[in-house]
């Protein structure tokens, strides 16, 4: 098996190669707007839009850079990178034995602030499709906390179905 370090060169060129620049202030305007609309739904579609981002990013990885893992922990080290070379968040840390990751500085929570409900679900969706793609696993991620909500920091909850 190639070493991890050779697969973290590859991510970072694939990073590079495959990423394109979106204003931070324009994302996060939009999803303020957006977000207004989610007692139609319109929710669940950009939750399912982020999962089909994150399993096309992990196809993209493994089809055209050869990036392949097999621990729910390489691929959440994987994760990490992307997560934190994104700017969509400040901080991606997460407990393999909880199975839990833990966001700090989520620019949804920046675009809502204040919310009686996790405000973070899209990125869960991206977590559930790259993770389950990059695995070939059936895989389930939820917030369960959101700093919107008043907690120190979003938490997700990863299912290994």
């Amino acid at each position: 098996m190639e070493h991890i370090g050779n697969k973290l060169k590859l991510l970072a060129e694939a990073i590079e190669r495959e990423s394109v620049l979106i204003h931070r202030a324009a994302l996060i305007d939009g999803y303020r707007d957006v977000h207004k609309l989610s007692k139609f739904g319109i929710d669940r579609i950009i939750k399912k839009a982020a999962e089909y981002g994150g399993k096309k990013g992990a196809k993209i990885l493994k089809e055209r850079y050869n990036l392949y893992v097999d621990t729910l922990s390489d691929a959440l080290d994987v994760l990490t990178i992307i997560a934190e070379s994104s700017r969509l968040l400040d901080i991606f840390e997460y407990d393999i034995e909880k199975q839990e990751i833990y966001v700090e500085g989520s620019i949804l929570v920046e675009a809502i602030k204040k919310s009686t409900s996790p405000v973070c679900e899209p990125m869960a969706g991206f977590f559930r499709g790259f993770l389950g793609e990059l695995l070939d696993k059936n895989i389930d991620v939820k917030e369960v906390q959101c700093r919107a909500q008043g907690h120190e920091k979003c938490v997700f909850k990863i299912y290994i179905k």
